[in-house]
């Protein structure tokens, strides 16, 4: 039976960082034996953080020292949690992945995939209720190094994507049987005889960001947030004319 532990990390930026980047930093705070006891830890450092947001408030509002410190130095702000399994014995720290789990600075959940990067379970498109974000939309992409804000122009494959992969597939199948003169047994054609699976990397986003030319990239759904602070008038502007360009 395979052993796994969670590991919970806070993802947090300076208060002094502005949109459309904020360099971002990590923080481990802990590996537990279950998914509950990290949610658990997590949902303790939530009440730490808020705790310790009041105290800021009120030393700001009491303290000229303390103000001036802030102006120059800013403070840490929580962007957001994730809670990633790992499997035991395993001597790579990125092929042991089993599932990542996302949250927000409330500790409320964001997204999940649980599809293990060995690619033993494969991905076969997301249901409507799964699919959070549209063409368009502007979110915040947030991962151990950045947070962007960015403009979505493809949400997620769909299971209707993958049940016309799979018929392409079925087709290509009858195809080579008959070339082969061969007799096709489609009931035998199974998720593991697809010439190419779908794996954790194809649950993602096609995002846009600011820039040049085609700027687009594939975050992982995980990494797909609402915006964490008001998006000002003038980069929403900007966000949707680059939606536009690349429609157009």
């Amino acid at each position: 039976m395979m052993k796994t532990i969670f590991e919970l990390t806070k993802i947090t930026t300076n208060s002094k960082a502005r949109y459309p980047i904020r360099k971002t930093k990590t923080d481990e705070l802990g590996l537990f034996t279950t998914l509950e006891k990290a949610r658990k830890q997590m949902l303790k450092d939530v009440k730490e953080s808020q705790d310790y947001e009041q105290q800021r408030l009120k030393e700001i509002a009491e303290d000229e020292e303390y103000r001036e410190d802030e102006k120059r130095f800013g403070h840490d702000v929580v962007l957001a949690y994730s809670i990633t399994e790992h499997q035991l014995d395993m001597d790579s720290h990125w092929e042991d992945i089993q599932s990542v789990r996302t949250y927000t600075a409330e500790g409320k959940p964001n997204d999940e995939n649980l599809l293990d990067r060995q690619c033993e379970r494969h991905f076969k498109g997301r249901t409507p209720d799964k699919i959070r974000f549209k063409p368009g939309d502007i979110v915040e992409v947030i991962t151990d190094w950045q947070a962007e804000l960015c403009v979505v122009e493809h949400a997620q494959p769909s299971v209707e994507d993958y049940a016309r992969y799979w018929q392409r597939c079925l087709e290509e199948y009858r195809k080579m049987c008959e070339e082969k003169g061969v007799e096709c047994k489609e009931e035998e054609y199974t998720d593991k005889q697809v010439p190419f699976h779908w794996d954790y990397s194809d649950d993602c986003y096609v995002m846009l960001s600011l820039g040049e030319g085609d700027t687009h990239f594939h975050p992982e759904s995980t990494e797909v947030f609402q915006p964490t602070m008001p998006v000002p008038k003038s980069l929403k502007d900007k966000l949707r004319a680059k939606y536009e360009e690349m429609g157009s």
